[in-house]
């Protein structure tokens, strides 16, 4: 009776889960990031009758195993992978415009990030990361597609990446990577010749400006309970730059109205994928911070 069923699904809804149960106030979701040694945060996830004594149970037992743990909504993606996905979208839509894989991972990591996006991609396991693509595009529509065609061809070549010794990158023995060298029969798998004609800037404000937009709409959904959460969850979940604070942070430092400069001049070279969330518009007419609004560091 008091066993409490919480599941690391990272697509299925939880309130789907505990639709059938016999206690579903006791049941929750409980997303740990991989690789999990590595990976400081877990999401908490309670679905609409999860009871709150469930809750700070979950989020006693995530402390206890040296995790940090944030409490996120029952939404497709929870917050983590639905920031991660249009960022690993785009750096697959650049590649098939003809970026070399290699240029692009510099590019992000230039930026900060530990790894760049297709190398994290290979880490992961390209299957299981390109899972929640069409979740994603189910729930909240167009700006979430990937170039099917292209992750398609890489699948269909039995490229899973690092877990199977195929994948964007050449792995020798055991799995290991030789020297960061490109598989170079990428290029003909997307049927692309491989220039970069994009600078680093460039490449990374298209990945991380995606990355921002939707994190922006995760705060105004309420999928994160504050500014303090998402830039915890982007740090301790996907490794953002520490450096630059979190993805609120570092939209604060930037100011809405830069924000929203920045996403419309990229819709208007890339699509309606970059138009600028409510939110960031909102706060741009009224001069308005993330961490000002009411999200102080009050600590939980």
């Amino acid at each position: 009776a008091h066993t409490i069923f919480a599941s690391n699904t990272s697509s299925l809804p939880i309130g789907d889960i505990a639709a059938n149960a016999a206690r579903p106030e006791q049941v929750i979701g409980l997303h740990f990031f991989s690789p999990v040694e590595k990976m400081p945060l877990v999401e908490v996830i309670p679905h609409a009758s999860t009871s709150a004594q469930t809750i700070a149970t979950t989020v006693k037992l995530a402390k206890k195993q040296g995790k940090t743990p944030i409490v996120v909504s029952d939404k497709a993606g929870f917050y983590v992978n639905r920031i991660l996905a249009p960022y690993i979208n785009e750096a697959i839509r650049m590649l098939t415009e003809g970026e070399r894989v290699e240029h692009i991972d510099a590019a992000l990591v230039k930026f900060g990030f530990p790894v760049g996006p297709i190398q994290l991609l290979d880490e992961v396991g390209i299957d299981t990361g390109t899972k929640i693509i069409p979740v994603l595009e189910a729930a909240y529509g167009e700006r979430f597609s990937a170039p099917a065609n292209v992750v398609a061809s890489i699948l269909n070549d039995d490229r899973k990446g690092r877990k199977n010794g195929r994948g964007f990158y050449l792995y020798g023995e055991k799995g290991r990577k030789s020297k960061k060298q490109v598989d170079p029969a990428i290029y003909k798998l997307i049927g692309v010749q491989g220039q970069s004609r994009l600078s680093a800037q460039q490449v990374a404000e298209r990945c991380v400006m995606l990355m921002l937009n939707e994190a922006a709409r995760c705060f105004d959904e309420k999928v994160i309970r504050s500014a303090r959460d998402g830039d915890i969850g982007a740090v301790f979940g996907i490794g953002f730059p520490p450096f630059l604070g979190g993805p609120f942070r570092y939209m604060d430092a930037l100011g809405p109205g830069e924000m929203v400069a920045t996403l419309q001049r990229l819709a208007a070279l890339y699509g309606p994928r970059y138009a600028p969330c409510e939110q960031l518009v909102r706060m741009a007419e009224r001069r308005e911070h993330f961490w000002t609004n009411g999200e102080t560091d009050q600590g939980n």
